[in-house]
Formats: C-alpha cells, sequence, structure tokens
C-alpha cells in the first residue's frame, strides 16, 4: 500500500495494489484475443484501392418549353354540403338557446339534398358531410315539433276559457 503522506501522489506505485492490469482479464487470461502481454501488437492489412468511377456527364440546363410535371390536386369538398353540416349543426344551439333553430335546420335539410345531386353529378367530395347535414336538420325538425305539437295542442285548449274570461 502507498503511503497517503507521499509528495509525489500521482505516481503509481510498481505493483498494481491488487487490481488486475488494464489489458489483463478478470480471470487472469489475456483481454484481447491473440494478444499477449510483450508481444507487439499485429499489423493490420491494408485495404485494396478503390476503383475510379468516370466523371459523369454535364447536361445542359432545362430549356423553355420543356417536360412539366403535374402533381395530382386533393379532392375538393363540395361547398353546398358543407354549408348544410354547419347550418345543421348551428341549428342545434339555436333551437336549445333562443327557438330559432327551424330555420338553419330548415335551411340545412334544403342545402344538404341540393349538395347530394351536386356529388352524384360532378364527383366530388363530401357525401358524407351533405349526409350529416341532412340527418341532423332531420333530427331538429323532429324535435322542434315535437315541442311545438303540445304548445298549440295546449293553446287551443285553452282558447274558450280565455274567450269566456274576456
Amino acid at each position: 500500500m502507498s503511503d497517503p503522506y507521499d509528495p509525489n501522489p500521482h505516481n503509481p506505485p510498481s505493483d498494481s495494489g491488487g487490481f488486475p492490469h488494464p489489458y489483463q482479464g478478470s480471470y487472469g487470461g489475456g483481454g484481447y484475443p491473440g494478444y499477449q502481454p510483450g508481444q507487439p501488437h499485429p499489423q493490420y492489412q491494408q485495404h485494396p484501392q478503390y476503383q475510379q468511377y468516370p466523371q459523369y456527364q454535364q447536361y445542359p440546363p432545362a430549356q423553355p418549353g420543356g417536360p412539366v410535371y403535374l402533381t395530382a390536386q386533393p379532392p375538393r369538398n363540395n361547398g353546398m354540403a358543407i354549408t348544410s353540416m354547419v347550418l345543421s349543426l348551428s341549428s342545434i344551439l339555436l333551437t336549445c338557446m333562443w327557438g330559432l333553430g327551424l330555420i338553419p335546420a330548415i335551411l340545412g335539410v334544403v342545402f344538404g339534398h341540393v349538395a347530394k345531386k351536386q356529388i352524384r353529378r360532378d364527383g366530388t367530395e363530401g357525401d358524407g358531410m351533405a349526409t350529416a347535414g341532412l340527418v341532423v336538420g332531420y333530427c331538429v325538425l323532429g324535435l322542434a315539433l315535437l315541442a311545438i305539437v303540445p304548445l298549440i295542442l295546449f293553446g287551443i285548449a285553452t282558447m274558450p276559457l280565455i274567450a269566456t274570461n274576456a
């Protein structure tokens, strides 16, 4: 063991102090296969020279009127289908808030039918949105009728009472 008060602590002692040599395996064998301590390192083989390829030919710049590459346009959505869906969905809010949802629901159904006809004719996208606009519009109209019919019947039933009390 080395002296802790040694004025030159960075000089390692002559023996390794029980620790294995860095190139020696922990079980006493050499750390690298084919290498024994004290022998010179094996020489590496030289790689063969790479083949030289011919220089590529320079092409002239593209001339005006040359080939034009067109990319495919994404399919367009039908505007009527989008309008139908937006109007029908907004009719839900308007019906719940102020009872004014009948107008956008009717418009949503009309735009939905027009969109379906245009999609069949033109082949544009948006059939799902048109269908959603139709379904939601008809549902809002049905719920509004279910709410209005009892009110009308109640008004008709109470009208004779109002007329006799006046």
